[in-house]
Order: structure tokens, then sequence, then C-alpha cells
């Protein structure tokens, strides 16, 4: 079997698993085809994909001509193999390559993040889809959606695909033994990685934090990583004169330094009011923090699921600073039973969410 992956730049929170594909004995060959490495927005947060590209068991195709992706669709027209493209119609090289792919005899899957209702209600999707996507449905096999929630909308859509929900993941990283979240101090430590935009809702999480009592903002230390829009907005409400919650703004980082500050915490936060996954939740899983996001991120999917799932952590209503003041204040109570179940989350997190068991998933899904 051969995979082709068409994608807008290199993923790194789609390599983790696409690069464990190669290690299966029916995998002939696995391509990554994309216009770019790194997007430029992606660049400025600190994101840097070329160390995915010294990985000699993939190929790689960057911006490819016409004439080179023809000449791979024909390559592999007619064999055992499936072209997987991240969307239809969401990025010009990839709905090229979906619509040259139609002329050559080959397997195809989607993977898609859920309608972004942040902007647009799901009425709007719905008629945006019927208008420009429904007509392709007929060619596509297989649709790998993040997250369970909107599984039901996409299959009422089309009996002709099996739609699969999926995951992204991120590189493994073992946790290194010192981490501060394993001392006994008494204060709660809990960590926001991501951009400072007004859909990630940053705020929410300083204005929980005020609503506590004055002992209880004591005993919390609220640490952010990233920068953007309303930096501002969150400096001076964290000065507020009714906080007395310690907050540290940490700036923009590069990526490979995102574990070193998350094992100084316990918890990571995670407050969209919309997010088609959070692969920072699989990143905290792994090493083994406890996580709170808001029930508007795909990757509440790995809180919610499973038979114990208050072991990883908890989902609290979008945008009710109530509801995550009342999640953070029963943190704060089992802060040592959070602490003591580290080990157990990192334990879950390498046989439910890493790129090995993510991988097989995948494959497991493109068998009739």
């Amino acid at each position: 079997m051969n995979i082709l992956f068409f994608q807008n730049c290199i993923s790194p929170h789609q390599m983790p698993y696409i690069k464990c594909l190669t290690n299966f004995s029916e995998i002939d060959e696995v391509w990554v085809i994309v216009p770019e490495i790194d997007m430029q927005m992606r660049k400025a947060m600190g994101w840097s994909a070329d160390c995915w590209m010294k990985n000699e068991d993939i190929r790689f195709l960057v911006n490819p001509s016409r004439e080179e992706i023809v000449r791979l669709l024909r390559k592999f027209s007619m064999t055992d193999t499936w072209c997987i493209f991240s969307g239809i119609n969401s990025f010009s090289l990839v709905s090229d390559c979906f619509r040259l792919s139609l002329r050559y005899r080959l397997k195809r899957g989607v993977i898609t993040e859920p309608p972004l209702l942040y902007n647009h209600p799901l009425w709007l999707h719905a008629v945006r889809f019927a208008l420009k996507d429904w007509c392709y449905v007929r060619y596509i096999d297989k649709l790998f959606v993040m997250g369970d929630r909107f599984v039901p909308y996409y299959r009422f859509w089309s009996a002709r695909w099996d739609v699969i929900p999926f995951m992204y993941c991120t590189e493994w990283k073992d946790r290194l033994s010192s981490g501060i979240s394993e001392s006994r101090s008494s204060v709660l430590k809990i960590l926001y990685v991501g951009a400072l935009s007004h859909r990630k809702n940053v705020r929410i999480l300083l204005e929980a934090s005020q609503l506590l009592n004055v002992e209880q903002q004591r005993r919390l230390e609220i640490g952010i990583v990233g920068d953007g829009a309303r930096m501002k907005e969150l400096r001076m409400l964290a000065e507020s004169e009714r906080s007395d919650v310690k907050v540290q703004f940490h700036g923009t980082q590069p990526m490979e330094k995102i574990p070193e500050f998350m094992q100084r915490y316990d918890v990571l936060c995670l407050p969209s009011l919309h997010d088609g996954w959070g692969a920072v939740v699989n990143e905290a899983l792994t090493l083994g923090l406890y996580v709170i996001c808001s029930d508007c991120c795909g990757a509440k999917y790995l809180l919610t699921s499973g038979k114990d799932p208050i072991v990883r952590g908890r989902v609290f209503s979008s945008d009710d600073p109530y509801d995550l003041k009342t999640v953070i204040e029963e943190t704060l109570v089992h802060k040592d039973m959070i602490c003591a179940k580290v080990q157990e989350r990192i334990a879950w997190a390498k046989s439910h969410i890493s790129g090995e068991v993510v991988a097989k998933y995948f494959l497991d899904n493109l068998h009739p």
C-alpha cells in the first residue's frame, strides 16, 4: 500500500503518526506533498517543521508543478494507493491536486477539522458545503474528522463515505524527573500556550481566577506562553486590584522549548471559543499534565472518552467564567491527587495518543 498526503504545509501535528506509517510492513511508500514547509504565520509563533524533512523514509514534494503532480498521480494510478487530502476546498494546492486525482483510479480520503462555528453558524457551513463540496462526496471513500462531535453531521451528507473520528498527535517527549508539578507546593500552577487572540479567549482564565476568594487566589499561579493582539488587555487584567493571582507572561517561545515550560506547571488550560482540535492538549497529556479545556475544543474528546476521564482533566462550558471558576476550585481541592497521577496520565497517553498508536488506528481504518 502507498499513501500520498496532500497538505497545506508540513504539519507537526500529523507528522508524528505519518512517520510511523513507514514502520508497517504493508506500507511501500509514503509521500507528503505541500506548497511550503512552514506557513509564515506559524513561523511567527515559533513553529519550525524543517526537522521533519530529514526523515529518509518519507518522500517530500514541496511546491510542485502541475506536471510533477500529474506524474505522481499517474505513477500510482491503478495501484493500492490512498490519496489523503487536508480538506476539499480549503487550500489551493490541495484542492487542485484533489481535482487532478479524479482523472485516475485511486482511493481517496479527506482529513478535516469540524466547521468553524466561531464565525458562522452551522447552517451557513451546511449551505457552503452543499454548494461547493457535496458534488465531490461520491469520489471520497474515507473522511477523518477531528474529534467525535461532528461525526453525525458529516454522516448526514452521504452514506457513500466512511466517517471516522480522528485526532492530531504530537511528537513524543519524555518528561524530566525534576518537574515542579511533582513538588509538594500548595500552589496550583496553570499554563496556557498559544496565540493571544479573541478566539483563544485567554481572558476568561484570568476572569475566572478573579472570582475565587483571596485565599484561593493566593494558591494559584498562571503562566501564559504566546503573544498576540490581546496581550495589552490581558496584562491590564492580570494587574487588576481584584487579583491576588500571580500571572507570568513568557512571550512567544520556540516549539522545542514548550515541553520545558509545561513541566513547570500542574495544569494546562485551553479556554478557546473554538479550536478544531487543540494539539497542545496532546502535548500536555504526554508530559503528564492535567488538562482543563472548553467544550468548544475538539481535543475535549481526549478528556471525555474512556472509563475514567477525570484522571486526565475537565471540560467547562465555553465562555462561562463561573463554570471555569468551579472547575478551578475543584482542581485546587484535588491538587495532591492530580500531581500524584502524572505517570498515570503519561501511561494513558502512550497507549492512546502516541504517533505509533494513531498510525495504527489510521491504517486500520483505511482497510475495508
